[in-house]
């Protein structure tokens, strides 16, 4: 008999969800006849609505049919030693998703799946991630945000992870066109990637291949920081920020960037449109932020170089004697 809904936890005070064992409590929905393609069945396996003040530790989640852990409108809620696996082609298998929610740990856990590791998506403040290996899958990502009223996250930190194989590293997505919204006092630091197609990415004209549009983004990302990033890149622009053309990126810094990449067509590059910040500590690759400026470039733009204005527009490749 297939599953037709997902193992719910709501409205609950001070909750303690744990296993002492050595393996975890397993949550296998293949044992009750899902498939991991979430076009069966798009349950999620877990969902914690409305909760305060809990503790999940040591729980393990196989082959979600959808979202692993759904967490929305919960408040100070740590999970920890949680390991999440779904196959890294399985569509739309978040590991966790958080939304809504305030003062949420994720912390010393394993997360590899077919979606984002981990989703912070909009109504999301003061929220902690911390000795996360995540891989396969799309890294750990804030948004997509715009696609409902007012979407606000803020307070975000992202520490002492690491990123193996994923098509994203660390990663803001806004769609476009979207509702007003704001992205602002975002962590990243001591993340090791490796093999990571877009390690750094903040990426303001997200959208499904056959739904995208010309029109911009109107969330504002500003004072984001990525400290200590390193490792490698499995594509040419190891720092890519596609900012929105009406609501520039602004407060980005980045300290101490070392992303290196080794195979034909580079060295590393960034890649900026209409993103402003300051670099400081070690450039790898050299940073192409704007301290200041109307930034009216598109992505496209950029890539392509079809911007008469230079000032719009930055592209910075690393040289062979850069070290």
């Amino acid at each position: 008999m297939a599953l037709k809904s997902c193992f719910k936890i709501a409205f609950i005070l001070g909750l303690v969800l744990l296993c002492t064992n050595a393996e975890g409590k397993v949550f296998n929905v293949v044992s009750y006849g899902a498939k991991a393609d979430a076009v069966t069945d798009n349950s999620k396996t877990l969902t914690f609505d409305f909760i305060n003040n809990a503790v999940v530790h040591n729980i393990r989640s196989i082959n979600s049919k959808g979202v692993h852990f759904d967490v929305f409108k919960c408040n100070d809620v740590r999970f920890s030693h949680i390991n999440i696996t779904a196959p890294g082609d399985s569509p739309n298998t978040d590991g966790m998703r958080i939304g809504f929610s305030t003062n949420i740990q994720v912390l010393d856990s394993n997360i590899g799946t077919g979606d984002d590791c981990i989703a912070i998506i909009a109504g999301s403040k003061s929220i902690n991630v911390s000795g996360v290996t995540c891989g396969p899958g799309h890294g750990i990502s804030i948004g997509s945000l715009g696609n409902t009223p007012n979407p606000v996250v803020k307070d975000i930190h992202v520490k002492s992870c690491t990123l193996t194989a994923t098509q994203n590293g660390v990663r803001i997505k806004t769609r476009a066109p979207s509702n007003a919204g704001i992205a602002t006092m975002i962590t990243f630091e001591d993340i090791i990637m490796n093999n990571v197609w877009n390690p750094i990415f903040i990426d303001q004209h997200y959208c499904a291949p056959d739904d995208c549009s010309t029109q911009t983004s109107s969330v504002q990302v500003k004072d984001v920081t990525y400290n200590n990033i390193r490792g490698t890149s499995s594509s040419v622009a190891a720092v890519t920020f596609n900012c929105s053309a009406k609501f520039p990126c602004q407060g980005i810094k980045l300290h101490d960037i070392n992303l290196s990449y080794n195979d034909p067509g580079g060295p590393a590059i960034s890649i900026c449109a209409n993103a402003r910040g300051t670099p400081t500590g070690k450039e790898l690759p050299p940073s192409c932020l704007k301290p200041k400026g109307d930034l009216k470039a598109s992505y496209l733009d950029v890539v392509h170089g079809k911007s008469d204005d230079n000032d719009d527009i930055t592209t910075k490749k690393m040289r062979p004697d850069e070290k």
